[in-house]
């Protein structure tokens, strides 16, 4: 699985099989500031993160699939 972070909020996934994706948002000082969980499908999806619930500022969205850790993202709500 293959995810992506687009400047609009949306996350990019290429995945080979069906499973629970779960999206940790971290804020500056290390605390998850939100978590998301998505069931995908396998393919190409767009997700909408829906971070507007989010303060400005920097943050850092970690990517799981299941277990596995995928990616790290840094990302700046304004």
């Amino acid at each position: 699985m293959e995810p992506t972070l687009d400047s609009y909020g949306y996350l990019n996934v290429v995945a080979n099989n069906i499973g629970k994706l779960t999206l940790k948002v971290f804020d500056t000082n290390g605390r998850i500031a939100k978590k998301i969980c998505k069931d995908i499908i396998s393919g190409v999806q767009k997700l909408d993160l829906n971070i507007n619930d989010l303060s400005n500022g920097t943050y850092v969205l970690n990517a799981f699939h299941g277990d596995v850790f995928l990616k790290a993202f840094k990302f700046v709500k304004q």
